[in-house]
């Protein structure tokens, strides 16, 4: 099986109630909420993934997964309160950390 694991970790006031949207290739294929995960099953082959919470967003990840492959991606929210103007307005394809991991 085929499988995309987004990890998101848990966080003490940013975000803590709130759900980012998982985009497959533009479509919405999953909400995970602070401290949980989701497994999104995926075709084998090149793909891209992007979280969005309201106008904010990560940047675009692209990766390519073979056939039985599991890729574990891991999102938090990169504004701190002291910079959270800043990302919501200039920098918010920039709000939502989300990297490979191990």
């Amino acid at each position: 099986m085929t499988v995309l694991v987004v990890r998101r970790a848990p966080m003490k006031w940013m975000d803590r109630a709130r759900t980012y949207k998982v985009l497959v290739d533009g479509k919405q294929r999953a909400e995970i909420g602070d401290d949980s995960a989701v497994q999104i099953p995926v075709m084998p082959g090149p793909h891209v993934v992007r979280l969005t919470i309201d106008w904010c967003s990560s940047p675009d990840l692209a990766f390519d997964i073979a056939h039985g492959e599991i890729l574990r991606l891991e999102c938090r929210p990169n504004a701190s309160p002291l910079l959270a103007l800043l990302y919501i307005t200039i920098w918010r394809r920039n709000y939502i950390r989300l990297e490979k991991i191990a």
